[in-house]
């Protein structure tokens, strides 16, 4: 076979032919509601620069739902949520439910990798209703995890509870000792310390961008003169949208656009803390000489939207802002600085962790599928894409 076909399949099959060595790590970085449409990577330059710029990006990379625990449930099985029955944020909805856990969590792709020999870490905001008691509590430990560090509940920055092994730990509001993004940050730089072997898989879920908004101290006065983008959908009558968008008060009061612009702004500075975190645990990576052996995905479980339609903030809309979220990812074989152009959804996260640890992933029930023969392609010239594969390569 000749011609780009040709040459993926080429490019793909020297890949699979080294997998039965030593498999790659895989590093996971969930934020929560940072969009891509609305210009929620502005903030994150180092990360741009450490992963996108030395790595691939995924241009239309989208969330099958916009909500948060229906598209983590998504995430973590690579199912439609038709097939994993998670409706809402709500325990009703199956959020993290018993049926949930008893169904769909044994077939998440940490079990797989753990199963591969992976040793495998969570910090973070897992699902909304992680926690409850009705679902198992503190002590409930989803299967796959070696080390776990769950949230307790929905995104918070101070005064919240995690899951430590299953473990209450309780946090204040004192910024050294309890500000969420960070202590994610410190205990998955001692988790890789004390890493006796690899390969790992570690999941980061930090709270930003979600509400309530809260940026470190030194953060707090960033940004100060930003607004929202006004741009073609700001504060427009969506007269031709679906009912629910139809009931939007247009044009939207002062006091609202206020609130929203300062929302905006908040969500940004919450975010240069996460910019922190890749930071910090790329230095690791290349101290322990783990970096060249791993595979970094940055993405959010949605996006999100500040004024489009009338709506001054939220998600759950069908609408790029909403649905469209950022992915990026660095690793061994991909190439530095590609832009991919094909769609891809957060359901193809699980099968390509799978195929990078050499797992079949259309052995299991996951309905997304590995995108990982596209990050080994080798582009064609810079500014031209090929319609064979949609890259495009930026010098």
């Amino acid at each position: 076979m000749g011609g780009p076909l040709g040459a993926l399949l080429a490019a793909w099959l020297l890949l699979a032919a080294g997998s039965g060595g030593a498999k790659d790590n895989i590093l996971l970085v969930l934020t929560d509601d940072q969009d891509r449409e609305m210009g929620g990577m502005t903030p994150m330059k180092k990360t741009t620069s450490l992963i996108g710029q030395l790595g691939a990006t995924f241009a239309n990379a989208f969330a099958v739902t916009p909500l948060c625990c229906p598209s983590r449930s998504s995430i973590l099985t690579g199912r439609y949520p038709h097939n994993h029955l998670v409706r809402n944020n709500s325990l009703e909805g199956n959020c993290s439910s018993p049926a949930w856990q008893k169904f769909q969590e044994p077939f998440t792709f940490p079990v797989y990798l753990q199963r591969q020999g992976y040793q495998t870490f969570y910090a973070g905001k897992y699902l909304n209703q992680y926690g409850d008691p009705k679902a198992g509590g503190i002590q409930y430990m989803p299967p796959g995890w070696s080390y776990w560090l769950g949230l307790v509940g929905n995104s918070k920055y101070y005064n919240y509870t995690l899951s430590a092994n299953g473990h209450e730990e309780k946090h204040g509001e004192h910024y050294e000792e309890d500000y969420l993004t960070d202590i994610i940050t410190n205990r998955s730089l001692q988790f890789l310390e004390k890493l006796s072997h690899p390969p790992f898989l570690m999941v980061l879920a930090p709270p930003a961008a979600h509400s309530p908004w809260t940026a470190a101290p030194h953060y707090k006065s960033a940004y100060s003169s930003i607004k929202a983008p006004r741009n073609g959908s700001f504060n427009v009558h969506g007269k031709d949208k679906h009912w629910l968008i139809r009931q939007a008060k247009t044009p939207m009061s002062n006091t609202s656009i206020e609130f929203l612009d300062n929302v905006y702004r908040e969500r940004w500075q919450t975010l240069l803390s996460v910019d922190d975190m890749v930071e910090k645990i790329f230095e690791k990576l290349k101290t322990l000489h783990l970096l060249d052996s791993t595979y970094v995905f940055y993405t959010s479980d949605h996006g999100y939207h500040t004024g489009q339609f009338s709506l001054p903030i939220d998600k759950r809309q069908l609408y790029e802002f909403d649905i469209r979220v950022p992915l990026l990812v660095r690793g061994p074989g991909v190439k530095p600085n590609q832009t991919h152009l094909q769609p891809v959804l957060n359901i193809d996260l699980g099968p390509t962790f799978l195929d990078i640890a050499g797992i079949d992933a259309s052995q299991t029930s996951m309905d997304g599928q590995s995108f990982l023969p596209l990050l080994v392609i080798i582009c064609p010239e810079p500014s031209r894409i090929n319609r064979g594969i949609l890259c495009v390569c930026v010098e």
